[in-house]
């Protein structure tokens, strides 16, 4: 689930610092508790902080990645999807809202998407653009999913 290795905010304007409130580090700081929740089953305590986390910060990809995920959990793919695209909107490089909405699309039998976003991370992967193992792994089992349809 994470977005980079620091899971740091895209960094911000001094005027979108002053209208929020929250510095980088306090978005990060929250963002890593909310995930701290869901990592433990806390779902609640971790959808409450994610969505003021979107509030607060609706520029920083891992934090609608996170609301993404949590949507999954609660089997609201629709909500799941439009949260990962908010994230890829922000990061396009980031490819685990690519895994979430492939395993979303073959959740909802929409297999044109899931099938085209499993390309992009089969090139993303060959290309050498990704290195994280889980991600690879998640992938594999996505395709398996898509080719056993």
């Amino acid at each position: 689930m994470e977005a980079n290795e620091q899971n740091l905010p895209k960094e911000r304007t001094a005027t979108e610092i002053a209208k929020k409130g929250y510095s980088d580090e306090e978005v990060a700081s929250i963002f890593q508790l909310a995930r701290l929740f869901a990592e433990n089953g806390n779902v609640r305590q971790s959808e409450v902080l994610a969505l003021g986390l979107n509030e607060i910060a609706p520029e920083f990809a891992p934090g609608w990645l996170l609301r993404s995920y949590l949507h999954i959990q609660d089997k609201d793919l629709d909500k799941a999807v439009f949260a990962a695209r908010q994230a890829l909107r922000i990061d396009p490089n980031m490819v685990e809202a690519l895994v979430f909405l492939v395993s979303c699309f073959l959740t909802l039998g929409d297999f044109h998407s899931a099938g085209t976003h499993l390309g992009e991370i089969g090139e993303r992967i060959d290309g050498g653009s990704v290195n994280d193992s889980r991600i690879s792994r998640l992938y594999e089992s996505q395709l398996v999913r898509f080719q056993n349809r």
